[in-house]
């Protein structure tokens, strides 16, 4: 593959876990789906592995893949990192960092019997009650992860809002905002003595104020919502990303094939949008 040329398909996750089905998937078909990745030879990136392929410092393997979580819920603990070391697969977290605790570490799947998290707007109804610590990550969970290599820790800002519905007026938006990534970036590098290169946007709602806020900020990566692959026409700064359900290894197997190339994925979505 020609530095060129490149396409990176990026995979939207938020659970992993027994209840629910808004976005998530049950922890025997998350295990089935990254072990169809190993097997089929993707190679996982992380953020700076993404810098130096978009800076064109380095080559892309020859099958890229990037697998990201979005908020930092406990279960990404509990039954998906488990899945990942076995496999050795890299993943990025994109952590609300006002919603990370200091809570010690919990019982993983792959350490005996875990009882799952509450459906997903459940666990939001815990977040919104004050009762976070019981459905989200603690630093400590979180710094364990860092230290494998495998997970990568990111910004998904410090309070996840839509700036957009809280501040009409643009000048306190975006004073805001910048404070929101900063205080983010900042907690994120103090708490695990590492650079944070990447922000994902909440609920994939930005413009081009909240870029150059990013980028003023010192980001490097900006993660959307937005369907389809990654070039170098793309850019870092609208990565676009995959949405994986409880699908299958034929349905994951056909999104790869589409999302690995650039004039596929196009057409694909320009026929299924």
């Amino acid at each position: 593959m020609k530095i060129k040329n490149f396409a990176i398909p990026a995979l939207m996750y938020h659970h992993v876990n027994p209840e629910g089905s808004f976005i998530n998937v049950r922890p025997g078909l998350f295990e089935s789906q990254i072990k169809y990745l190993q097997e089929s030879g993707y190679t996982s990136l992380n953020t700076t592995d993404l810098v130096e392929i978009f800076n064109g410092t380095r080559n892309p393997p020859y099958k890229p893949v990037v697998i990201t979580f979005d908020d930092g819920w406990l279960d990404n603990w509990l039954f998906a990192f488990p899945v990942l070391k076995k496999f050795g697969m890299k993943a990025i977290i994109f952590v609300i960092t006002s919603l990370v605790h200091e809570k010690g570490k919990r019982m993983r799947a792959d350490e005996g019997s875990v009882k799952g998290l509450p459906a997903h707007k459940e666990c939001q109804q815990m977040v919104d009650s004050g009762s976070a610590q019981e459905v989200m990550l603690s630093w400590e969970e979180i710094a364990e992860m860092e230290n494998t290599g495998l997970i990568d820790i990111q910004s998904h800002t410090h309070t996840h809002q839509r700036w957009d519905k809280l501040y009409h007026d643009k000048k306190e938006r975006n004073k805001t905002l910048n404070e929101e990534l900063k205080i983010s970036k900042e907690m994120i590098e103090k708490k695990l003595k590492k650079q944070c290169n990447a922000l994902c946007w909440p609920w994939g709602k930005y413009n081009d104020d909240y870029i150059e806020a990013a980028r003023s900020s010192g980001y490097k990566l900006l993660f959307t919502t937005e369907k389809g692959t990654n070039t170098p026409a793309t850019g870092a700064w609208k990565i676009k990303r995959i949405v994986i359900g409880n699908i299958g290894n034929i349905t994951l197997r056909k999104k790869l094939a589409v999302f690995s190339r650039d004039w596929l994925s196009k057409a694909y979505l320009k026929c299924f949008k």
